[in-house]
């Protein structure tokens, strides 16, 4: 689930500036370039549950839901470690006598755990200096073999330090129903085997964000239910030159000693954390918003990165107000993309020409590039972004049954576009349409034979990557507002259908759950792990087809360049009357073309516009006037309800 930032590690002055695997299932993969995470405490969410959401950012990856059941090893038993980077081998670990059901990012126990690269200093990259614990295996090792995120540190911890480390700085994010985390590690590189790290709880009735830079600065040493380190982080930073000798370990800055804070760090990473920051402070207070929005504004254009870091967790405005946040919020903030800010490439008040005549959202990549001239410019980077592989909106739940504890919203391709279909991390099968074919690890469950043949180079209109990915990409380029506005109308419904569905099949399980007082423990647990597999196949079954059938509605209403809808005129009924009807559907046919910005800006580009350039007149007079209108009209093929023929002068 590595997001790297590829731009990252360079410094810039002020001005302009500039494949990594990431993991969400069973699968392997191929290149990430940047991750969004947020978190949210229990005493922040609407419901008292833990909510945590993740966009996977990679333009090469196939994104699919792995599963891994639930398993007893054999004494010696062993794991082969394999990099999720590079997918070369590392070696080889003791397994565990007991392994946990792992579903996609969540485990049976309501354990959810994801990641966000920040890199750090290039002298601590531990790729190929021996250790065996990549970030990816360390994850899924964590969600197999322990149920809450203090234990998940602590293995993660021992992995590292007993293995060794395999991978660039990565902050992991960690919920389990009662608590969110954050631990940031990096490796110690060539310098000495394993890694350093803090992890802190998010406190609780606060939130967090945070995405490709090391947001961990001071921290309390002292406070061991809420702050967890490695006993020598300050020391190994000392060590490095990082950290003078004789400054007080209380004043250890971690961001500041292993990954500060560069141009790029702020612009592509922090930005996007101001961003979900300033909506989620102007949900509760409008003014509190817009003055987050601007104390950090120079900060996170990376022009002043002297003028104070943002806080690590965001905390509700002064007074009576406090978050309540839903998994509706946590999707709605996931998909913000800058609009109305300074970044946002849309403004109409300074129009950009990078947004082109769609005024889409979204920047291509890559995030740095140059003019002819070799100066160097930079591309916005946003929370949804058209490279999202998958991304989900999780909660946990204490006081649901095990395998309904978590739910994944999960989708793959734009956080913005695309619906999310439910699926608990206790389930038995994943739904067929989101299984991956190829590329599954040992030991997953999902066998070719029982998913599509699909993946990031072929396309199958039986797989959801592909239909989702059809999907958004309409909503990118020149028709960007008008399809988005209207996917929007078709995607609104289905969720809060999908949300609403899984409200109510929850308190019929926990009805049954609780009724069943005759039943074992294990049978209880079974019976709802099937309940909750066969419901997750049939709204993911029932949600691929409405997807798929969006895409065709939406390709139909706006293909070729045109708004086509339902024309004025009835299609005649069969036997029935031929007047007034027509023999045949004639659609409803509107020019999109350009908007006057954009025509005002074509015609003003030089000789091209000179080509373009109409003659203001012949000097044929009336006739010639009336005659031009008349095949302006028909060149346009722009219909009249009515004919009218021309009528002679």
């Amino acid at each position: 689930m590595s997001c790297r930032n590829p731009a990252r590690g360079r410094h810039y002055s002020k001005g302009p500036m500039r494949l990594r695997h990431v993991l969400a299932g069973a699968l392997l993969f191929a290149g990430a370039d940047a991750c969004t995470n947020l978190l949210v405490s229990p005493g922040a969410s609407a419901d008292k549950s833990t909510i945590y959401a993740y966009n996977a950012d990679s333009g090469s990856l196939y994104g699919s839901i792995g599963l891994y059941p639930a398993k007893s090893h054999p004494a010696n038993a062993t794991r082969e470690i394999w990099d999720w980077d590079d997918s070369v081998f590392l070696g080889v670990i003791p397994e565990a006598a007991e392994t946990y059901t792992v579903v996609g990012n969540a485990n049976e126990h309501g354990m959810v755990m994801g990641e966000t690269t920040f890199g750090g200093l290039p002298e601590l990259d531990s790729h190929g200096t021996g250790g065996m614990m990549d970030y990816g295996d360390l994850i899924w090792i964590a969600l197999q073999r322990t149920k809450v995120c203090v234990d998940a540190i602590k293995l993660i911890d021992h992995l590292v330090q007993t293995h060794g480390y395999a991978s660039d700085g990565e902050s992991f994010s960690c919920i389990d129903g009662d608590e969110a985390w954050v631990m940031e590690l990096i490796g110690k590189g060539k310098f000495e085997k394993g890694a350093v790290w803090v992890a802190q709880k998010v406190p609780d009735g606060a939130v967090l964000a945070h995405a490709n830079q090391a947001r961990t600065t001071t921290f309390d040493q002292n406070d061991p239910t809420n702050v967890m380190y490695s006993p020598d982080v300050v020391d190994f930073a000392r060590k490095i030159g990082r950290y003078p000798a004789d400054a007080p370990d209380a004043d250890f800055d971690f961001s500041a000693a292993f990954d500060p804070v560069t141009f790029s760090g702020a612009r592509h990473g922090e930005a996007r954390v101001w961003d979900v920051y300033r909506l989620l402070l102007g949900m509760s207070d409008e003014v509190a918003g817009v003055a987050f929005q601007e104390k950090y504004l120079e900060y996170v254009r990376g022009y002043d990165l002297a003028s104070g870091r943002m806080p690590l967790f965001l905390y509700p405005p002064e007074g009576p107000a406090k978050f309540s946040l839903t998994v509706a919020d946590a999707m709605a903030l996931m998909g913000t993309r800058l609009e109305g800010t300074w970044f946002d490439n849309r403004g109409i008040d300074r129009p950009d020409v990078g947004a082109g005549s769609g005024h889409s959202a979204y920047r291509w990549r890559p995030l740095i590039w140059k003019d002819t001239k070799g100066e160097e410019f930079v591309n916005e980077r946003t929370v949804a972004t058209q490279q999202t592989s998958w991304n989900f909106v999780s909660a946990s739940r204490p006081w649901l049954p095990p395998a309904i504890r978590a739910i994944q919203w999960w989708a793959p391709d734009d956080s913005a576009t695309s619906l999310r279909v439910p699926v608990y991390g206790g389930i038995t099968r994943v739904p067929y349409h989101f299984a991956d074919s190829v590329g599954q690890l040992p030991d997953a469950a999902v066998s070719p034979k029982h998913a599509p043949k699909a993946d990031a180079l072929n396309p199958s209109w039986d797989s959801a990557f592909w239909i989702w990915n059809l999907v958004s990409n309409l909503c990118y380029g020149e028709r960007a507002e008008l399809v988005t506005e209207a996917l929007r109308e078709e995607m609104g419904p289905l969720q809060r259908d999908l949300i609403d569905k899984s409200v109510a099949f929850e308190a019929k399980v926990v009805q049954e759950y609780e009724l069943a007082l005759d039943e074992s423990n294990a049978v209880k647990k079974k019976s709802v792990a099937e309940k909750a597999t066969t419901f997750c196949e049939h709204e993911g079954e029932n949600a691929f087809y409405e997807w798929r059938h969006v895409f065709m509605k939406l390709f139909a209403l706006t293909r070729d360049g045109f708004t086509i809808s339902k024309g004025p005129m009835p299609q005649c009924v069969p036997g029935g009357t031929k007047v007034g009807c027509t023999h045949r559907l004639i659609p409803e046919v509107a020019e999109n073309g350009y908007d006057q910005m954009w025509y005002d800006r074509m015609a003003s580009d030089g000789e091209s516009a000179d080509r373009r350039r109409a003659p203001g007149g012949s000097g044929c007079g009336d006739e010639c006037i009336r005659l031009e209108e008349h095949k302006r009209l028909r060149m346009n093929k722009r219909r009249k309800t009515k004919w009218e023929p021309i009528q002679s002068s």
